[in-house]
């Protein structure tokens, strides 16, 4: 009879060690997942407080389409600068000194980016109750005989500036130069940043 209780206690004794082992290395996978967890948590943290997240659920990483969009990535995207021309910063100007001269402040501030458009349909249209439109229409539309004198200036796949050259008074001799800086869409509409 007594050999029959020593295998039990061994038995036993296994189950024990099997036991300890099993919460042992449980504690150790619940320790690992969780430092694990606190570090991406930490990581989370920092790109959402940056602007490269999003802070709702779930979790994920803006594209970088998004992050142009927002204003925190470089307009001189890779993306961005592989989407197709379809409106010139040429036609752009063209039709925002015409949305000008028909006195349409709508269509003249659709011509810059949505982030300055509020900006500027508000001194357009303190322009307009002023009634310096045509003032305004004269520096954008002075002509020479060689044509505008719009000059192309430093140029990006995504961003690009021109030189806009006027006379303050017909009786000048010197032009003055003035930027207008013109940024790409994602439509592969150039608008104006400045003017």
């Amino acid at each position: 009879m007594e050999e029959n209780i020593k295998p039990k206690k061994k038995r036993g004794a296994r189950k024990i060690v099997s036991l300890v082992l099993f919460v042992i290395i449980l504690s150790a996978v619940v320790y690992y997942a969780g430092t694990q967890y606190i570090e991406w948590w930490k990581v989370r943290k920092q790109y959402i407080d940056i602007g490269f997240a999003s802070d709702k659920f779930p979790f994920r990483m803006f594209t970088e389409r998004e992050l142009v969009g927002k204003g925190i990535f470089p307009v001189e995207s890779q993306e961005l600068m592989n989407v197709p021309t379809r409106i010139t910063p040429e036609e752009t100007y063209t039709t925002f000194r015409q949305a000008l001269i028909d006195w349409d402040v709508d269509k003249a501030v659709s011509c810059f980016v949505k982030e300055k458009q509020a900006k500027y349909r508000e001194n357009l249209l303190k322009a307009k109750e002023e009634g310096r439109i045509p003032e305004i229409i004269k520096k954008l539309t002075n002509i020479s005989p060689e044509g505008e004198r719009v000059t192309k200036g430093s140029t990006g796949d995504a961003l690009t500036s021109y030189e806009l050259l006027y006379k303050e008074k017909e009786s000048d001799i010197k032009f003055i130069s003035h930027s207008i800086g013109f940024v790409k869409d994602w439509n592969g509409d150039w608008r104006m940043e400045n003017l």
